[in-house]
């Protein structure tokens, strides 16, 4: 089999593990998904194991690292050292957002950036409010935006013919309504200027719109550079406009049918 690296799949692009300036944070960048394979990956190929290995093995380091911060019971023979920041997090997932998309195999994007912004969730809480959450969850909204519409996504998507399924809708919007409420609740414990009516408004709320005003939101800026309540504010706001309200509480039992196809 080939060598991982020659096909831009087991290892970071180089523009993502290369860091802008040595005392520079990653997530002082703008947060930009790279270019996708033209072709997704063929199910069962050895790419595609491969992928899904290095995948698992990257995040199985992940948690270890997570579960260190608490305790080393049971993970004795395991030299990797636990987290102390979320930007120690944040420097870990990152690459593999970039991997996962690279891929361009909505059947490997959408469960593993499901995996991770799962992980994005549960980590937020552990640890001090830190900007990095800001430039981790515009990159899978990115990635979730596009795999949800990518007709008009065209330039990150793949071109392959995959739908979300339902199931995998309701999982998403459910993730990202409990993280954007996480990310209000920790950064309001750090002493910032968040609140759940910053991030439950729609964009015609006075105090958006007069934030809006100050602030270029091109994908040129990077998340950090944003105010932090207009940062907490716009966590997977892409994504979650298009979801929209179709998968609201008292609709989803009509939907059951469907997500049990789905499942």
């Amino acid at each position: 089999m080939d060598s991982s690296g020659s096909h831009g799949l087991l290892s970071p692009p180089m523009s993502a593990a290369s860091p802008v300036a040595s005392t520079a944070p990653l997530w002082s960048r703008a947060a930009t998904l790279p270019p996708p394979r033209s072709q997704p990956l063929r199910p069962g190929s050895q790419k595609e194991i491969a992928l899904i290995n290095y995948l698992d093995d990257r995040i199985l380091t992940i948690t270890r690292r997570y579960a260190k911060k608490f305790s080393d019971e049971g993970l004795e023979n395991d030299d990797t050292p636990g987290y102390t920041t979320y930007d120690e997090f944040v420097a870990d997932a990152d690459p593999l957002v970039d991997v996962i998309w690279v891929s361009g195999t909505p059947t490997i994007q959408i469960p593993y950036l499901l995996t991770l912004a799962g992980l994005v969730y549960s980590y937020l809480q552990a640890f001090p409010f830190s900007v990095s959450l800001l430039y981790i969850a515009a990159k899978i909204d990115q990635g979730f935006a596009s795999l949800l519409q990518p007709s008009e996504e065209g330039n990150f998507s793949s071109g392959a013919s995959h739908r979300v399924s339902m199931t995998e809708k309701v999982r998403i919007k459910s993730l990202i309504e409990e993280t954007r409420v996480a990310a209000v609740r920790a950064a309001s414990a750090s002493g910032h200027d968040a609140s759940v009516h910053d991030i439950s408004g729609t964009d015609t709320d006075d105090e958006e719109d007069e934030l809006s005003d100050d602030v270029d939101e091109s994908n040129d800026d990077p998340p950090s550079s944003l105010p932090i309540s207009l940062g907490v504010a716009k966590i997977y706001k892409r994504t979650l406009e298009i979801l929209g309200d179709s998968l609201v509480p008292n609709t989803l039992p009509q939907n059951q049918g469907d997500i049990m196809e789905t499942s």
